[in-house]
């Protein structure tokens, strides 16, 4: 009796303990930290996800690169001419100010436009996820 009582406590433990735990969100909804919200950034126009991309900008974006300073549309005009094989990220450092994180982090990109540059974003959590209001980029020396 006692030998089946307890075979029959352990399976309801090992039951009960795959519903209690559910598994981490993944994606934009998992996001937890700063060098995440930046790769999934990159991967979203690597990916030509630009549906994605365009959830995740705010609507009062700026945006300041080698060409200058840009609103959202043509921040978006720019990144559809895009053709990146590749993009990795070092050196993230991310600043926490109440609700909005400040993200630094050297990018190197293979494809067109290709090379090494330094960025800054701005991103702030809303209820429904994080959005960019603003990112910039100086192209580093290689």
């Amino acid at each position: 009796m006692w030998k089946q009582a307890t075979v029959v406590m352990v399976v309801a433990g090992v039951m009960l303990s795959c519903t209690v735990w559910n598994k981490p969100a993944s994606g934009w909804s998992g996001v937890t930290g700063g060098e995440k919200l930046e790769q999934l950034f990159w991967d979203d126009i690597q990916k030509k996800d630009f549906r994605s991309l365009e959830l995740h900008l705010s609507s009062t974006f700026v945006g300041s690169g080698p060409s200058g300073p840009m609103d959202r549309a043509a921040f978006l005009q720019q990144v559809h001419a895009y053709q990146l094989t590749s993009v990795s990220l070092s050196e993230c450092v991310s600043h926490l100010n109440g609700e909005d994180v400040m993200i630094t982090c050297n990018v190197q990109r293979d494809g067109t436009p290709a090379g090494r540059t330094s960025t800054l974003s701005v991103w702030q959590q809303y209820q429904k996820g994080w959005v960019m209001v603003a990112h910039s980029e100086t192209p580093l020396s290689q």
